[in-house]
């Protein structure tokens, strides 16, 4: 059961971790009027990684 809960803060972290990386995208994009891409790169990869975790969350039970 700890396995599970722990699973589900890593994912609540990845999706913290991702909105950030999207705002520093868009306010570089807005503000700073340019645009670099390896923030949304870091974005994908965590987002990737709430997948791949979510889809493991069955088989840890």
């Amino acid at each position: 059961m700890n396995i599970i809960l722990i699973a589900y803060l890593l994912i609540f972290a990845l999706f913290g971790t991702a909105a950030s990386y999207f705002v520093r995208f868009i306010y570089a994009y807005w503000v700073l009027n340019k645009m670099p891409m390896h923030y949304i790169i870091k974005a994908g990869i965590c987002l990737v990684m709430v997948v791949i975790i979510s889809a493991l969350i069955p088989y840890l039970g």
